[in-house]
């Protein structure tokens, strides 16, 4: 597979209600089914019942099958074998699609608003007493689910008809756009490989769980495409390098208030606490944020302005070793910094 991704596929088991009546199969069904058989087989050998295999529906994954890929995908899963959990050992083949047609449910839209479609087959397998138990759960609605592997070609965005493999668009699966949900259309199928018995379906109708392959996909693309790749990723680069200038000039912009703010602390601690160095202060500030730093410069400037109404205006700081005014100014220090609303960085 170099230009397609495989998918994996949830259905359900169709209804079984006289799919293989006493009277046996069908002349026409028994005729398909010798098609694939070695030798010709008779109607009493076979067990034979339906399955949905896939749909239009949109899937847990926000992907859906276009019409016409369901419309290839019944021709393609003609004589592919029905296995267990997409185990591909041979001792797990157990059954095979004789034919499969698209179906219309003209009662039904789906979530887009599409007349539902559906990929409806036969399958058969041989009576024998290893598939017994198998034959009583598929009968008794335990073995409900199938899920089919096959690959696709293109993967359309529902919003703006981009090729998610060729031309990537920014629009997000899932989400909506001007009321509308972003979905992948799965279109082109090239191949399908098997379909497998599985536990857990991810729709509750003819449900959907997808797994990509992308390991081994390789892209065949023209130097148009080339180019216009270049050329997005080029405007990306520039517009990457805008964001990068602007948060380098806001960054200073921050330093410089940042600086500024510190040398204010830096100014009113030595009206409270002389004795402190600017290098002690700027080292207590360095564990701040630019927010905490503001709330602790707003602290000591009231400090100080409160201190300087007290105060006799000739007087400011008793350089006479007054260890109780110290004192005073370490306290009023520690009772800005507790003070602060904001927790120190660490």
């Amino acid at each position: 597979m170099t230009n397609s991704d495989v998918v994996n596929k949830t259905a359900a088991v169709g209804s079984i209600e006289n799919a293989n009546a006493d009277s046996g199969v069908s002349a026409e069904d028994m005729a398909l089914i010798n098609q694939l058989a070695r030798r010709e087989l008779k109607a009493e050998e076979v067990y034979v019942f339906p399955v949905t295999l896939c749909d239009n529906e949109t899937d847990r994954d926000c992907e859906r099958f276009s019409v016409s890929a369901l419309a290839k995908l019944a021709e393609l899963f003609v004589g592919k074998t029905g296995i267990f959990d997409h185990d591909p050992k041979g001792a797990n083949q157990t059954a095979r699609i004789f034919r499969a047609e698209l179906a219309a449910d003209e009662s039904r839209s789906t979530r887009s608003g599409e007349p539902y479609r559906c990929v409806k087959a036969m399958a058969y397998m041989m009576r024998t007493e290893k598939n017994a138990d198998l034959i009583a759960e598929i009968d008794g609605g335990i073995k409900k689910e199938v899920s089919v592997c096959c690959s696709v070609g293109r993967k359309i965005c529902s919003i703006c008809g981009a090729d998610e493999r060729r031309q990537p668009c920014t629009h997000i699966k899932g989400e909506y756009y001007s009321g509308k949900l972003c979905e992948k259309i799965l279109e082109e199928p090239s191949d399908a490989y098997e379909w497998s018995f599985v536990a857990i379906p991810a729709q509750p109708n003819a449900g959907v769980t997808k797994s990509g392959a992308f390991a081994d996909r390789k892209y065949d693309l023209s130097s148009e495409e080339i180019g216009m790749i270049a050329a997005k990723c080029a405007e990306l680069k520039r517009e990457n390098g805008v964001l990068e200038n602007r948060v380098a000039e806001l960054k200073s912009v921050e330093d410089k208030a940042r600086a500024d703010a510190i040398s204010e602390i830096i100014r009113l601690g030595r009206f409270c606490v002389p004795s402190f160095g600017a290098e002690t202060i700027k080292a207590v500030c360095s564990e701040m944020s630019y927010a905490q730093l503001l709330e602790f410069k707003k602290r000591i400037r009231k400090d100080v302005m409160k201190e300087q109404s007290e105060r006799p205006k000739s007087v400011f700081y008793n350089s006479e070793n007054n260890e109780a005014e110290e004192s005073g100014g370490l306290q009023r220090i520690g009772s800005a910094i507790r003070n602060t609303s904001f927790r120190m960085k660490r």
